[in-house]
Order: structure tokens, then sequence, then C-alpha cells
């Protein structure tokens, strides 16, 4: 539940603090003193957008302060997901400001994405705009999968995975067929291609060795020289000094034994070395020159350069152009092969994701009989006789196009709100009294189903009177019996069967205008009814009028 909020430099609020307790809360007050900025900034601690437009004129930054009692296990997983430390109470704050907007759960700065997660936990805020929701099938299917979030979200989870799998097989399949097309279409062709490049015989890094082989052929003068070089070392005394050094030292070794380690190292150096030199002596005997070799290489690199060019690919792009190649021209008997196959893979795959469909369809279905049947009693207690049906389109079979990212169901909002005329869609003809109806018979719903800790109705009942108010006034009081209601409100039906009574009001001061907030006692609540009820000046008869309607409720 919302314990307490706290607004700070918001448009014409200056500063309220103020509590809230369970049950039934009502705001009521004069159009335009400040009622909205109240459900405003609840949106904001929900995770609604802010604008530097709202802070006060000539101040810095507006603070919007929420403290929160909701213990929810997902909700914990999810503070803990986002680094926030639990508390007893979850205490969001908002900053506004004009250059910089602040998002604080428990004192640890989050994203407004974040806040965004948080939020449903919390509050759920109804306002008039929400009837565009139940006027428009497009919200029908996430109004029924509301109901039963839990199990119609994993359902939706393998449905998606397993459609994302089909789609994929398909892609894959029509590439197959495309490359069959374009194969047939262009056989000659690529026959010519391949023949060219088999005809080449290119090699796994042969460009590589041809350039080694070539840099030596080319530098042959400098390379012998290099050679001769050493030959003139290795045949010097080099090797024998090499020995006599070790000889000595082992001499040496016996009268200073600092020296038998050194010794011991060129000992074994010695015959290392030796091996090493016979190795180059071989090398630099198989070291000849040949001119026609050099030509047949750089014939071959410019044949080379000459082919990537005209295919536009490097050496290693040619090697697999022409292994596809020969996949293409090849055996026609393996393309149709792999098409056969990944057809059947494809097939398999759209009937799984069929009857995941159908698997999320029926628990859909089973979801909507319930909504039906418990929708059709609370519309009876507010004072409309209906009959209510959720429509499901007979998803086809033979074709994808049933297939949508929420499943294969396409529904409807059916109701009857006069006997007699037949189901209708719920979109088409509803009045605005008997929306608000409705939409508040579905609310009764969700809150039930969700278990919401708080919920706010601005202005619910804008558009009806008499019995059709005082209807909505008990679902709403009834909604209260486990639920945190704080409503918005202009009618004294709702208004008189509050647990609490809070009037906002404003005044001119100093040329500046301020917003105030103040819990009624219950001798001001009876005075706030009667002026609900006249509108104007209060008679005696409206006050006696609104006493028996508040003190009956306490009765």
């Amino acid at each position: 539940m919302l314990k307490r909020l706290v607004i700070s430099n918001f448009a014409i609020i200056e500063n309220i603090d103020i509590s809230f307790q369970d049950g039934f809360t009502v705001l009521t007050g004069e159009t335009g003193a400040g009622k909205s900025l109240v459900i405003d900034s609840l949106s904001l601690l929900l995770g609604g957008r802010a604008s530097s437009e709202l802070i006060r004129q000539g101040e810095d930054k507006a603070v919007i302060q929420g403290i929160f009692s909701v213990h929810k296990p997902k909700l914990s997983a999810l503070l803990k997901k986002l680094g926030v430390k639990e508390e007893e109470d979850i205490v969001i704050e908002r900053t506004i400001a004009k250059t910089k907007n602040v998002v604080r759960i428990n004192n640890t700065i989050v994203s407004l994405n974040d806040l965004q997660k948080v939020g449903p936990y919390l509050c759920d805020i109804h306002s008039q705009f929400d009837f565009a929701k139940i006027l428009n099938p497009e919200n029908y299917l996430a109004i029924v999968d509301g109901f039963n979030s839990d199990l119609i979200d994993s359902y939706k989870d393998n449905y998606r995975l397993s459609l994302e799998s089909y789609k994929k097989s398909k892609q894959e399949f029509v590439s197959l067929k495309e490359k069959q097309k374009k194969i047939e279409e262009n056989r000659d062709f690529y026959e010519y291609q391949y023949k060219e490049l088999k005809a080449m015989d290119l090699k796994e890094g042969e460009e590589e060795e041809i350039d080694k082989e070539l840099s030596l052929l080319k530098n042959y003068d400098k390379v012998y020289a290099l050679e001769e070089e050493a030959k003139e070392i290795i045949n010097g005394s080099f090797l024998e000094d090499f020995y006599n050094l070790n000889k000595t030292l082992q001499k040496l070794s016996s009268f200073q034994s600092q020296f038998e380690e050194d010794q011991k190292t060129i000992d074994d150096r010695y015959y290392e070395m030796e091996d090493l030199l016979s190795n180059l002596k071989k090398k630099f005997s198989d070291l000849d020159y040949d001119p026609s070799r050099l030509d047949e290489l750089e014939q071959r690199s410019s044949d080379l350069e000459a082919l990537k060019r005209k295919y536009k690919k490097d050496f290693a792009g040619l090697i697999s152009y022409r292994d596809e190649l020969a996949s293409m021209v090849g055996n026609k008997t393996d393309l149709l092969s792999e098409i056969k196959e990944k057809e059947e893979e494809m097939d398999a795959k759209r009937k799984e994701t069929y009857q995941k469909g159908l698997d999320l369809s029926l628990l859909r279905q089973k979801t909507a009989k319930k909504i039906e049947k418990e929708l059709e009693a609370t519309l009876s207690s507010l004072l409309l006789k209906t009959k209510f049906q959720i429509s499901f389109a007979k998803p086809s079979s033979n074709d994808d196009s049933c297939f949508f990212e929420s499943g294969i169901d396409a529904i409807d909002f059916l109701i009857e709100t006069n006997v007699g005329e037949g189901l209708k869609s719920l979109s088409k003809i509803l009045s605005g009294g008997e929306a608000s109806r409705v939409m508040l018979a579905f609310k009764a719903l969700f809150i039930k189903a969700n278990d919401v800790p708080t919920v706010v109705f601005d202005e619910i009942d804008t558009g009806m009177s008499g019995v059709s108010a005082s209807a909505v006034a008990q679902e709403i009081h009834k909604i209260s019996l486990s639920t945190q209601v704080i409503a918005i409100t202009h009618m004294p039906q709702v208004a008189s069967l509050s647990d609490h009574h809070v009037l906002i009001s404003k005044e001119v001061r100093g040329n500046r205008t301020f917003a105030h907030m103040k819990e009624l006692s219950l001798k001001e609540k009876i005075e706030q009814v009667a002026y609900l009820i006249s509108g104007d000046k209060v008679t005696e008869k409206q006050l006696q009028y609104a006493e028996e309607m508040v003190l009956s409720k306490r009765s």
C-alpha cells in the first residue's frame, strides 16, 4: 500500500506531505485545485515521463517521494537484480530538474526503465483515458492475458521460441529453393567458371609459398653472398675454438670450482652446435638458382592476380568459390535431397508451432470463460444486466497468417446491453456510462486476480448519476475491502462510502497559487459530501441527507 506521499515544488504544489491508510480514500476538490497533480505525481513514481515544465515557477527542481509497503517475492527478486537493498518499506524518489532527472529506490540510483519494471508491483492507476483500452480490440489479448499472466506468459515464451525456430527453418528452405532456381537459370555460366577455377589447380597456402620462393629467387645474389660468408665462418676455426675453450675450462675447474658449471654448459652446447653446423652445411648445399623456375613462379603469380581481379576475390575466396561451384554444378540429387530434408524439418516445426499456439489458445479460452462469468456477475451488481462473451476467431492451419507474435488468437469482446438485441462488439456500442462500468468491472477482476496492493481511480464515475453512481460507489468500496483504493471523485455517492476523505484546495497568496491537502474530520466530511450534492450553497436539508449517506455506511 501507499503509506505516504511528499510533493515539493511541483506545479502549483509548494510542499505537501500526506499519509495514506488502508481501505478507501477519496480526494475531492474544485476543478483545477490540483487533484490531477496528485495522480501525475504518483504516475511519476511508477515510471511516468517527466517534464521540466512541471517544476514550480522560480524553483530549480521538483521532488516527489512515495513510501510503499509491499512484500512480494517477485518484487524482492527484482529489487535484488537491480542492486537495490530491500528495506521494510520501499521509498521511491524522483527529482525533476531543468538539466538532470534522478530516480532513487531505497536511496539507490536506478534508471527510468528499471523504475518502470518496479511500478506495476506497487500501484495501478486507472484514469479516464483507460476507456480507450476497453474500446480498442487491439488491447483485448493483453487484457485477457493479464488475468493469468504467469502461466500464460510461460506458454507464450514456449510458443515464441518455437515460432522463431520455424521462421529460421523456413528462411533456410526459401534460400535453398532460391539457390536451386539460380543454379538452373545460370548453370552454363557456373559450369564455365568452375572449369576455369578447377583448371588453375588452386591449393591452400600456395600463394604464401610462391611469395616466399619468389623473394628468394629475386634476391639470389644477396642470399648467395650471405651463405658464402656463413660457410666461411663455419669452415673456419669457430668450432675448434669452441672445443678448445671447453677443454681449457675443464682443466681450470679442477683448480677453481667456480668454472665447473660453465664448463658443463659449454660441453653440452658443443655437441648441439656440432649438429647445428652440420645441418646448416646441408641447407647451403641445397640452394640452387634456376632462372626458369623464377619465370614459372612469376607467371603463376601473374595468373593468380588476374584471376583475383576477374572474380573480385582474394586467394582464399577463390578456393571457397570454386568449392561452392563444385557443389552447385555437381550432383543435382544432393541439393534436391537437402531441399527435401529442410522442407520436412520446416513442416515439422510449423506443426509444432501451431500446436503450441493451440495450447496457448486453449489456456486463454479457459481464462476467458472465467472472466465472462465473473464479469457478468460484477456488471449485474453495477446495474448493468448484460451478456458478455470473449469471441475467439478460429485460426487457419493452412498458412502462416495465423502466426502472430502473441500467438494464433484474434479475439473480440462481445456484449449485449439490451435484452434481445444480440451480442455485438463492445468497441462499437457502449455509451460513456456503460464503458465506465465495464472498465470498473474489468478492473475489479484484474485487482483480484493479480493481488494489486493499491489502485487509484481518477474520476471513473464520470457521466454517471443516481442509482448507477451508487452502484459504482458500492463496487469501489467492495474493492477497498481487500485492496487500498484512492479515488478522485465529484460524486457524493462515492465520497460518502470512503473510509478517509482528503480535500484538495488552492489559494492565491502574494500573487502565487498554492495547493493544499487536508484529511477531513467526520463533520467536515459530511459538509463536503453536502457540497458535492448541492454544487453551490449547502442547505440544511442537503446537510441532513449527506449525514445520512455518510453515517449509513458506518451502521
